[in-house]
């Protein structure tokens, strides 16, 4: 049975490998490599100073988390990680949908996160839940875009 609550302190480390594990599939494969491969209990709970997260468990076992921030009027959607075991099971989109649900609670504009180019299923995702493309970045040292922020306005 999945639970969903928010993350606790005692939480980070299996969060930290829960972000390992679900990026690990990218390791080689993405320019500039994902920040995912150097996190660290402190590095997450650095992270968290700023933010919240949202943990789900299986059986009392962390498989997936999300953290989020505020960032001018809009919350920022960031680090979503779901094992790949526990993938395709709605688990991103519980995720996505709750921290949504607080967002409005806080009177924010909206959500908005950052996708890489190359991964054009996290796209699909976001897409399919009312986000869209708001603009182009680029990693430092590279001369394209390597990734785009999306955005889901809310009515008003």
């Amino acid at each position: 049975m999945l639970k969903l609550r928010d993350y606790k302190v005692a939480d980070i480390p299996r969060m930290t490998e829960v972000i390992k594990a679900a990026f690990a599939e990218y390791q080689g494969k993405l320019e500039p490599p994902s920040s995912a491969e150097k996190k660290s209990p402190e590095v997450v709970k650095q992270e968290l100073e700023h933010g919240n997260a949202l943990v789900i468990e299986d059986k009392d076992i962390i498989v997936a988390c999300a953290f989020y921030k505020p960032k001018g009027n809009y919350v920022y959607l960031e680090r979503l990680s779901v094992l790949p075991e526990y993938r395709k099971q709605g688990i991103a989109t519980i995720l996505i949908k709750e921290i949504e649900k607080r967002a409005k609670e806080t009177r924010a504009k909206g959500l908005t996160l950052s996708v890489r180019l190359v991964l054009t299923r996290q796209q699909a995702l976001y897409s399919s839940l009312g986000f869209e493309c708001e603009s182009y970045g680029t990693h430092s040292g590279f001369s394209e875009p390597t990734f785009m922020t999306m955005i889901k306005r809310f009515a008003d």
